[in-house]
């Protein structure tokens, strides 16, 4: 009997304490709120391109994303996104909109002392190393 209960009670704290974590998000470290960015250039069949992107996250869980991109020196129009994030664990994950569910995309970045590494699919991981990119780390820039 009081092997069951040991069991029981063991069982509700571990589905408790799983469920916390699914639902919400971790607090944020004090460290992880600033602007983070990245940038690459390189020449693919002989086409030179070069891309740079910022992500900006604010202490009450917003994120503005802004990228700017050049093929051949053409520049295209600045890309932005805003929306909300969370913290699980080691990672961040954006969900573009105000509020975060299932109708918005989400990335996931891999919180790495002061970097954010986005973890992509095989697919694009291949694309990435195809085309010549380094691997997609935004940086925290520094604040003077």
């Amino acid at each position: 009997m009081a092997n069951q209960r040991a069991i029981l009670v063991f069982a509700t704290v571990a589905l408790a304490t799983t469920g916390c974590r699914r639902t919400g998000s971790d607090p944020v470290p004090a460290s992880l709120p600033g602007t983070y960015v990245y940038a690459a250039k390189g020449s693919t069949f002989k086409k030179p391109w070069e891309v740079s992107a910022r992500i900006a996250l604010t202490p009450d869980k917003h994120f503005s994303f802004t990228m700017d991109k050049a093929f051949e020196g053409n520049r295209d129009s600045t890309e932005t996104s805003v929306g909300t994030y969370s913290v699980d664990g080691d990672h961040i994950l954006l969900s573009e909109g105000e509020e975060p569910g299932p109708s918005h995309e989400v990335h996931k970045l891999l919180i790495k002392a002061d970097s954010l590494i986005a973890e992509v699919g095989w697919t694009a991981e291949l694309f990435i190393k195809g085309v010549g990119a380094p691997n997609v780390v935004f940086v925290k820039q520094r604040t003077s």
